[in-house]
C-alpha cells in the first residue's frame, strides 16, 4: 500500500515539474518593439515611444506616421511625417505632442528605410477639459498579463503542507494495517 502511494505521489511531482518544460517549448516574442510610456493621456500633453535596442537597423532611417481623428495636428519634431535615423543599437526613443483638441486613439507608426520592418503603437486620448488618469504600461513582455496575485511562497507552502498531509495519512494506513495483522 505504502509502495502505491510513494508511487502515486511520484508521478504527481513528476507531471507537475513537467509542466513548466511544456511552457518553455513555445518560442515566445521579445517584447514590445515600440511603446509608448503611458497607454491614455489628455489632448495637447507630450508622449514619448520608445523602441527597444533590435527593433530597426543600426543608424537606419526610420520614417514615422501619425494618424488619428487629428493626425494633421500631431507634432513630432516639426510634421505629421517625420524621418530620423535609429540609435547604433537599433533602437528609437521619439517624443509626440498630441493637439490640443485631440480625441479618441491615436496610432504613430515607422517604417525602416533599409530593413523595411514597420513598428505601430497607439494612444488613447482624452478631451484636455475631462479629468483623467494616465495608466502606466506594465512592461514590454510582449504576453499578456496572466499572473495570479497569489505570492509564490504560498504555492511553496500549500504544497509542503499537501506532502505532509499525504505522508501522515499513508503511515496512519500503513499503522493500522501493522496493528491489525
Amino acid at each position: 500500500m505504502l509502495k502505491k502511494i510513494l508511487a502515486a505521489a511520484a508521478v504527481t511531482a513528476a507531471l507537475l515539474l513537467a509542466a513548466p518544460a511544456a511552457a518553455n517549448a513555445v518560442s515566445y516574442p521579445s517584447g514590445a518593439p515600440c511603446t509608448f510610456d503611458v497607454s491614455v493621456t489628455q489632448a495637447g500633453h507630450t508622449a514619448t515611444l520608445t523602441c527597444i535596442p533590435g527593433t530597426w537597423a543600426d543608424g537606419e532611417s526610420i520614417t514615422w506616421v501619425g494618424s488619428g481623428s487629428n493626425g494633421s495636428g500631431i507634432v513630432m519634431a516639426s510634421s505629421v511625417t517625420f524621418s530620423k535615423h535609429s540609435n547604433s543599437d537599433g533602437s528609437d526613443v521619439l517624443h509626440v505632442t498630441l493637439p490640443s483638441d485631440a480625441t479618441g486613439v491615436y496610432t504613430i507608426t515607422g517604417t525602416g528605410a533599409t530593413s523595411g520592418h514597420v513598428c505601430s503603437a497607439s494612444l488613447t486620448v482624452t478631451p484636455a477639459d475631462a479629468t483623467s488618469s494616465t495608466i502606466n504600461d506594465p512592461g514590454s513582455s510582449g504576453l499578456a498579463d496572466t499572473g495570479s496575485v497569489i505570492a509564490e511562497w504560498s504555492i511553496w507552502v500549500g504544497g509542503g503542507l499537501l506532502v505532509i498531509g499525504l505522508v501522515s495519512v499513508a503511515v496512519a494506513a500503513w499503522m493500522r494495517k501493522v496493528r491489525s495483522s
